[in-house]
């Protein structure tokens, strides 16, 4: 999940709005995303659960029912929709079905979740952070998958709390876009202008993958790097090593054009994005047919729209 570790800048000068492109050929440009997914998609499925898998989860289930809010609790509702079946399994998958180290890992989920309170995070407090459209939602990947867009070079905060929780904000949000049997979000992540200078604070960015890898497991279904900087493979080379396997391989790198390139500055797959995402669903800045310019005020009203307005209890998929 290092791939994150760009999302802060130490200046907020020459910030530059994402551009769009193909105006005739592909009509006006719209302000509105796509946060509703109209077409048909193909949802990642998980193998059949074994016996002592059934068994494991089960046990899992009882254990964390003993530990939950009373129904008289403020927090009640939400703890209740944040403990299904879907919530178990992902806990179980990202503990490779330890029950002990799943139950450790849900336990502290849980009583994390009670103190931030991620589902409640006020919009009015994160919109600041939105002004620039560096991270927001369009579109849907063909298995259903919100697609969140991030552009590093358009951070606009020094903020270091606020930026953490507007990711944490960005994330649920995307979990109340997911379609039906949808459990994750494919990421675009968007170096086009980026520099060596847009480099995190050590304290912002380990208290963001903290929170990703041990309260949102099993949350990312693929990312996709573009136009990637030499700084960012030269980063990538060093903590690759250190990276859990399967999360690494959950990163593309994308080619710039349907033309081949030098792959040899990442071990990781080289792919075209239009085989995982349908032209329609995907902006023209990324070779897609979607002739979007984000503006705040569209988005941001849609979003909550969509989402909860401040915030909406949901059953977790």
């Amino acid at each position: 999940m290092s791939l994150f570790n760009r999302l802060k800048s130490n200046s907020t000068a020459s910030l530059k709005a994402p551009s769009t492109g193909h105006i005739d050929e592909y009509g006006p440009v719209v302000h509105e995303p796509k946060l509703t997914i109209s077409s048909v998609y193909k949802p990642m499925e998980h193998p059949p659960l074994t016996e002592e898998q059934q068994e494991k989860l089960v046990q899992l289930k009882k254990y964390i029912e003993s530990i939950m809010l009373p129904e008289t609790h403020e927090y009640y509702p939400n703890e209740r929709g944040f403990i299904t079946e879907a919530t178990l399994k992902r806990y179980m998958r990202a503990r490779k079905w330890n029950y002990e180290n799943a139950k450790t890992m849900l336990e502290n989920t849980v009583l994390w979740r009670r103190d931030y309170r991620p589902d409640q995070l006020d919009p009015d407090y994160i919109k600041p952070e939105a002004e620039t459209g560096k991270m927001y939602f369009n579109g849907f990947d063909k298995c259903g998958r919100p697609v969140w867009i991030m552009r590093p070079r358009l951070q606009n905060s020094k903020d270091g709390e606020r930026q953490v929780k507007h990711i944490v904000f960005s994330l649920e949000r995307g979990i109340r876009l997911m379609p039906d049997k949808v459990e994750n979000i494919a990421i675009i992540v968007d170096f086009k202008d980026s520099s060596a200078s847009h480099n995190p604070s050590v304290a912002t960015c380990k208290k963001f993958l903290d929170i990703l890898g041990n309260h949102y497991p099993e949350r990312l279904g693929v990312a996709f790097v573009v136009k990637s900087p030499w700084f960012f493979f030269a980063t990538f080379k060093v903590i690759s090593p250190f990276m859990d396997p399967v999360t690494k391989n959950k990163i593309k790198f994308v080619y710039d054009s349907n033309e081949e390139k030098d792959t040899k500055s990442t071990s990781n797959e080289w792919v075209h994005i239009k085989d995982y995402i349908e032209e329609d669903q995907l902006e023209c800045d990324f070779g897609g047919r979607f002739n979007y310019l984000y503006e705040l005020e569209p988005y941001w009203s849609l979003l909550l729209e969509k989402t909860g307005r401040p915030y909406k209890v949901i059953d977790y998929n």
